[in-house]
């Protein structure tokens, strides 16, 4: 469920719902294409943009204003473009993927519990007191290992 702005005449009558085209420079309304929509999941969202979007609106429509209002349920569009060519395409999406992990591959271990103990002494804290996150403790300890064994230790 989203909320959106509902558009209204200066006679106070409905018209649709807000959504914008041409770099948000121009403004519209529909009651079919929602997907189109400005949306929000929270009210405090859509509260933020509204005085923006209202004084627009109520420039566009000569003297009409929106509302705060929750949405009806959007159906998705299923057959978007990228959906399609995906679907067409899967081979070449799991070798692009396969490729991808190739390159950057994840590892993954269990230390022993001292080695455990060990980094957390040497697990530094950031300019906020924030810990040292296991990915950089690591990556640091694995860079100052690099450099040792290159000076020949």
């Amino acid at each position: 469920m989203y909320y959106g702005y509902r558009c209204y005449t200066k006679e106070n009558e409905p018209l649709g719902w807000l959504y914008t085209f041409d770099s948000n420079l121009e403004y519209a309304w529909t009651n079919k294409n929602l997907h189109w929509c400005k949306r929000w999941k929270t009210e405090k969202g859509a509260k933020k943009h509204f005085d923006y979007y209202n004084n627009n609106w109520q420039f566009k429509s000569k003297g009409g204003y929106l509302k705060i209002e929750l949405m009806p349920k959007i159906l998705e569009n299923k057959n978007s473009s990228q959906q399609r060519w995906n679907e067409a395409n899967r081979d070449a999406l799991y070798q692009a993927q396969e490729n991808y992990n190739q390159k950057r591959p994840i590892m993954s271990f269990r230390p022993k519990a001292e080695l455990l103990e060990w980094l957390k002494e040497e697990r530094w804290t950031d300019d906020n007191g924030e810990p040292e996150t296991d990915a950089s403790l690591l990556n640091r300890k694995l860079e100052k290992l690099k450099n040792l064994e290159q000076q020949g230790f």
